[in-house]
């Protein structure tokens, strides 16, 4: 059998230097994967929603309307909402 196949890959790849990651370009591209799951999405529904008027953002189709329609917990009634989240 013959190893000078294997010998000359080996020449080569001797010559080239390891490249070590970044710990922190690593972490931050682990952070993105996180960010674009869907779980993470699922997770920012449940959040408090960042919108002043929940029922004008679900009228209106603002970019917020999901998290407006989790915080209204199904109701139209903003006092209803607040007693239905125990708020």
């Amino acid at each position: 059998m013959d190893l000078a196949f294997l010998r000359r890959a080996e020449q080569r790849f001797a010559r080239r230097t390891a490249i070590t990651p970044d710990p922190d370009v690593v972490s931050a591209l682990r952070e993105v994967q996180r960010a674009a799951s869907a779980a993470a999405r699922a997770e920012a529904l449940l959040e408090a929603p960042r919108v002043r008027d929940p029922i004008a953002e679900i009228l209106l189709a603002g970019p917020g309307w999901r998290r407006a329609v989790a915080a209204q917990k199904g109701s139209f009634n903003p006092d209803l909402a607040g007693r239905i989240g125990g708020n």
